[in-house]
C-alpha cells in the first residue's frame, strides 16, 4: 500500500542525504509509480541573487493512496482537495548546495508552515486517475484539516481548501505549472503526490488577538509591511518559518512605526 511504502521511504530520508533534488523526487515518483514526476522535479535552477540567496529553498512532499477534488458549495472559486490514506510524515528537501533531507510530522508541518487564506503556500498536485492517466494542477492550499483512525498513524485523511493559480512566479513548481493542461483535477483519483512550495512571504502588519488589550478597539489588519513583502525561510531544525534576512522583531518594529493604531502591538506576518 502507498502509505506503507511512504512510511518506509520517509524513515530512510532522515538517515541519508540526496545528491540532488532530482534523486529524491525520483524516489518519491518511484514510490507512487507516477511516471514523469521525477523529470519535472529534476531541474537544478539557481535563483537570482537576492536578500534570500544565502538561505536554502525547500520543497515538501505528501503522498496519499487516493483522493478527490470538488468545488465548494459556498464559493465557486474555492475547491476541496482530499487526500485519503496519507501517512504520518511529510518529507522535505533542499536544492544544492545544502541538500538537506528529512521528514517532519505532518500535523506539525501543517501548523507551522502557515496555511492561511491570506497568503497560502503554493503546491503542485500530481495525480493518477482511475483510468491510469496522469494529471497535474498548481494551486494555493489553506485551512488544512487532518484526521486519523483511532490507533493508526498511517490511515489518515487530509483535507485542504484550494484555489487554482492564475500565474506562478516562483521557482520550485515551474515545471509542473508549465505541464498542466487545464484548471481542474479529476473528481476522484487513485494516487497523489503533493509537492508544496517553501514558506509564504511576510506581507502584512496586524494586531494578533493574543496581544490586543481588552480596551483596544481597532481592526486587526493594519496594512502591508513597509518595503515588503519579505521572504520567509523554512528552518529544518525546529520546523518553523522565519524571515530569511531579518528578524521578526525588526519587521514588527517597522509595522508599529508605520501604523499609529498599532500602539506598539502589531506583528508582522
Amino acid at each position: 500500500m502507498a502509505h506503507r511504502a511512504f512510511e518506509s521511504f520517509a524513515e530512510s530520508l532522515s538517515e541519508r542525504r540526496a545528491t540532488r533534488r532530482g534523486a529524491l523526487a525520483a524516489s518519491v515518483a518511484g514510490t507512487l509509480g507516477l511516471a514523469g514526476v521525477a523529470g519535472a522535479a529534476a531541474q537544478d535552477a539557481t535563483p537570482e541573487a537576492s536578500q534570500d540567496a544565502a538561505q536554502p529553498m525547500f520543497l515538501f512532499v505528501q503522498l496519499a493512496e487516493a483522493g478527490s477534488w470538488a468545488q465548494s458549495a459556498d464559493d465557486p472559486e474555492i475547491y476541496e482537495l482530499t487526500l485519503a490514506g496519507i501517512g504520518s510524515q511529510t518529507a522535505f528537501f533542499s536544492d544544492r548546495p545544502e541538500r538537506i533531507v528529512g521528514t517532519v510530522d505532518t500535523a506539525t508541518f501543517l501548523e507551522n508552515l502557515g496555511f492561511t487564506p491570506i497568503d497560502p503556500p503554493n503546491a503542485a498536485a500530481v495525480v493518477r486517475t482511475p483510468e491510469g492517466e496522469r494529471d497535474v494542477l498548481v494551486v494555493e492550499l489553506f485551512d488544512p484539516v487532518l484526521t486519523r483512525e483511532v490507533g493508526s498513524r498511517a490511515n489518515g485523511v487530509l483535507q485542504y481548501k484550494a484555489r487554482v493559480l492564475d500565474a506562478y512566479r516562483g521557482d520550485n513548481l515551474t515545471s509542473w505549472y508549465d505541464e498542466q493542461d487545464d484548471p481542474v483535477l479529476p473528481s476522484t483519483f487513485d494516487q497523489i503526490s503533493l509537492f508544496i512550495d517553501d514558506c509564504p512571504d511576510a506581507k502584512s502588519c496586524s494586531i494578533p488577538s493574543y496581544a490586543t488589550p481588552p480596551n483596544m478597539n481597532v481592526r486587526a489588519y493594519q496594512g502591508p509591511i513597509p518595503g515588503g513583502p519579505y521572504g520567509t525561510c523554512w528552518n529544518s531544525n525546529d520546523w518553523n518559518c522565519y524571515p530569511c534576512a531579518y528578524a521578526w522583531d525588526y519587521l514588527a518594529a517597522m509595522c508599529n512605526e508605520a501604523y499609529p493604531d498599532c500602539q506598539g502591538y502589531c506583528r508582522a506576518g
